[in-house]
């Protein structure tokens, strides 16, 4: 096989805007060998050396799994109770030892359910932790069931239909870990152009924002998406934002004889071209109060 020659310096910068993405998820890059022992051969499928230094280190590595799992055996042996990790490194792929550049991640251990002071249960990463990850750092990705040895649940991972990677559950046996091990490994250079694409900028606000609160009391069954409905559409141009920040479920306590949920919203306003004035923002929020009013039959709060 050819090796990699020393100018081949393309998607550097590609690759490094990813590292970032990366590690800003709270996922930590590792470095492994390139050649790996003849334990982790899988039946043949990977290119051997005609002279071997030693029995650690006989054949260029297929993939960058086998790499992952090693680090995440190290890991559970020193007691760590959670293991997030991502290596972008070469692979040689048999059988003429063809390099590719690969991006392998690795999931393991419990987070907490829900990200907020209210609960405090912990739950396994799962195959929708992993799909977010990936989706978070490489766009328009979409996933399809597959079928792969050595898998509990297995995906095929695709961008703009083509097949770039795969990932999934590993079966418990792969691993002496306690709960389930997520895993991915992709083709780099089959979609850094389109990680770098995707970076966008943004111009900041020149104008200062207004905000304001509506607290309302609405039946239970009426949904998030309702009410945000009501408040956006017709469309507000000067309402820049909605974010829901408290909710409290009416008729759980004991003495309490009413039903229904308070919620309450924060609305932001601004215009692109001045500074809005008190007046303007009392005029539209009043119309959107009246709106929930009217269409939803809340009762709003003062």
């Amino acid at each position: 096989f050819m090796p990699t020659s020393a100018a081949d310096r393309s998607h550097d910068v590609e690759t490094l805007f990813l590292r970032h993405r990366l590690t800003g998820l709270g996922l930590s890059e590792i470095r492994t060998s390139k050649l790996i022992s003849r334990s982790a051969i899988a039946s043949d499928k990977a290119f051997e050396l005609r002279n071997p230094l030693s029995e650690d280190h006989v054949a260029l590595r297929p993939n960058l799994i086998s790499g992952l799992l090693d680090v995440l055996e190290r890991n559970i042996r020193v007691g760590a109770e959670s293991v997030s990790i991502f290596e972008i490194g070469r692979a040689f792929i048999p059988p003429s030892g063809k390099e590719e550049r690969h991006l392998g991640i690795l999931l393991w251990g419990n987070v907490e359910s829900a990200p907020n002071w209210r609960s405090q249960t912990r739950r396994s990463l799962d195959l929708f932790d992993l799909k977010s990850a990936l989706k978070r750092v490489i766009p328009n990705l979409s996933f399809r069931p597959g079928q792969f040895p050595d898998f509990a649940l297995a995906v095929d991972i695709c961008s703009a239909d083509e097949r770039i990677g795969f990932g999934g559950q590993l079966v418990a046996s792969k691993s002496s870990a306690p709960s389930p091990v997520l895993v991915a490994e992709l083709n780099a250079d089959r979609f850094l152009d389109r990680v770098a694409s995707a970076k966008k900028f943004q111009e900041l606000d020149r104008y200062p924002s207004i905000t304001r609160d509506i607290a309302m009391i609405v039946p239970e069954k009426l949904t998030h998406v309702e009410i945000l409905r009501a408040i956006q559409e017709p469309a507000e141009p000067l309402l820049e934002s909605v974010q829901l920040f408290d909710l409290f479920e009416i008729g759980k306590g004991v003495t309490a004889t009413a039903s229904g949920k308070s919620l309450a919203y924060r609305l932001t306003y601004r215009a692109k071209n001045r500074t809005l004035t008190n007046e303007e923002v009392t005029t539209v929020h009043a119309k959107i109060r009246e709106r929930l009013k009217r269409e939803l039959g809340a009762t709003l709060r003062e």
